[in-house]
């Protein structure tokens, strides 16, 4: 099979009801998918999601972007103040090796077990000035922006979560709730 077209054909398989990247399975053929499925507990549920296959990296290495927000019931979304950046253990490959995962799944639950875990960055994160001043040397023509360009968005992104979602987040009309949450954001090439 020609690389490119190899590249061009990656999915991950999540368990719709596990977190912390247990049960992902990555594919690079529908085929796979389906009997991976077809395998399954009848009950089970997946999210099938068409796989970033031109991550922005640093040094060499995926990462994503974690943002906490609160959805209250005062119809507000409140933001905390920092986020941070996941990094891989490991230089990042199209390659889907089951025994190298740590390449693709950045989470911290996952990476944490991996042997070279805190080895390029204390607890596999990074700061967002860490990653402005990393833009500021590899993409200084492009003058990026980490707050002007990634996070506004992203916070637009995840108001529209809110927008599409509040009516389902209080089912039992409780007083005075709110719920926390934690995205997780990739940037791409």
């Amino acid at each position: 099979m020609h690389p490119k077209q190899w590249v061009k054909n990656l999915w991950l398989v999540k368990p719709e009801d596990l977190n912390r990247g247990r049960g992902i399975q990555i594919f690079d053929r529908p085929r796979e998918i389906l009997n991976f499925i077809s395998g399954s507990d009848p009950k089970s549920k997946f999210v099938v999601q068409k796989y970033i296959e031109r991550p922005l990296l640093y040094n060499k290495r995926k990462f994503d972007i974690r943002i906490w927000a609160i959805f209250s019931g005062d119809n507000k979304v409140y933001f905390y103040k920092r986020g941070y950046l996941r990094t891989s253990s490991d230089v990042f490959t199209h390659d889907i090796d089951d025994d190298n995962k740590a390449v693709h799944l950045t989470n911290n639950w996952f990476q944490k077990n991996m042997e070279d875990y805190g080895k390029f960055e204390d607890g596999n994160t990074l700061s967002f000035e860490d990653f402005q001043e990393y833009l500021n040397i590899y993409f200084a023509k492009r003058k990026f922006s980490v707050y002007d360009h990634f996070i506004k968005s992203i916070k637009d992104i995840i108001i529209d979560v809110y927008l599409a979602s509040k009516d389902k987040l209080n089912p039992n009309n409780r007083r005075n709730w709110f719920e926390l949450f934690g995205f997780d954001f990739m940037i791409d090439e």
